[in-house]
């Protein structure tokens, strides 16, 4: 895309969670549109406000959570949806949840392996979510000339106690992208917990049933090829040499190359067609 083409699209600026985001130690953007995956194509999601790395909400009030670790059966597309939305107070079942791109400096390590994504995203989403829900009710207290202690959090709304009156987070997001939460967020208690820990249905049971679920085999990209792998049948074996002369004769091979892959200190050598 030209830069010419960005200058005239309409997108909102956002803005991280400033000390916030340094004090989790995340990367959360100054400004930035939203790109998220769906299905096989990236696309530039205008109507979004990315109010931290892993939260996009519309003015409209759709929230989108990201997924920045491969579903491989695990559970992380759900078990990452369902930490944000705890401390976010959303309702899990009403959001969307993307896979995000692979970008180490604002997801940080997106390697999925050794049952790690859960153990080692868990309390840094705590409290991002967290930062992000704390924002959202300083700005619906300043629209309300109220304390923030009057305010609370519930459904997707910011809502003042005394009154009843309520603003959905599309309606704040604007505002709230431009707050710096306090570095001291207090999570909530784990008595109060709605989503984790509890017995629920998975988002993503049902595209896993229907087939409408996108896996990474499903990805095309211009100039794609597949590639067949013959290892050395020793864990250490090495490859001396081999004669590729037959299989480029066969139509539609563009390469045959000597491939070497480290796992677990070792390298295991092949053949790649």
């Amino acid at each position: 895309m030209s830069k010419d083409t960005l200058s005239r699209r309409n997108f909102l600026r956002t803005a991280g969670l400033g000390s916030a985001g340094l004090f989790l130690g995340l990367y959360l953007p100054d400004a930035a549109r939203a790109m998220i995956m769906t299905g096989n194509e990236t696309v530039a999601a205008d109507v979004y406000t990315e109010l931290t790395a892993w939260v996009l909400i519309e003015p409209s009030g759709k929230v989108t959570l990201m997924c920045h670790r491969a579903e491989m059966g695990q559970g992380v597309y759900h078990s990452i949806a369902q930490i944000i939305a705890e401390e976010l107070e959303v309702d899990l079942a009403s959001v969307d949840i993307k896979f995000a791109q692979g970008n180490e400096k604002k997801y940080g390590s997106q390697l999925t392996g050794g049952s790690s994504t859960i153990r080692g995203a868990y309390k840094n989403l705590l409290k991002l979510s967290a930062s992000a829900r704390v924002v959202l009710i300083m700005a619906a207290a300043a629209r309300w000339s109220v304390p923030v202690s009057e305010c609370y959090a519930e459904s997707g709304n910011v809502i003042h106690k005394p009154t009843g009156k309520k603003f959905h987070y599309g309606e704040l997001v604007a505002d709230a992208a431009k707050l710096k939460a306090p570095e001291n967020i207090v999570l909530k208690p784990r008595s109060s917990y709605k989503l984790i820990g509890k017995p629920l249905h998975r988002k993503d049971t049902p595209m896993k049933t229907n087939g409408s679920a996108i896996f990474g085999l499903d990805k095309r990209i211009p100039g794609m090829v597949f590639a067949a792998v013959e290892r050395n049948p020793r864990l250490r074996g090495k490859i001396k040499s081999f004669d590729d002369t037959a299989a480029r004769k066969i139509p539609g091979v563009t390469h045959v190359i000597k491939i070497a892959m480290g796992v677990y200190e070792m390298n295991r050598e092949g053949v790649a067609v």
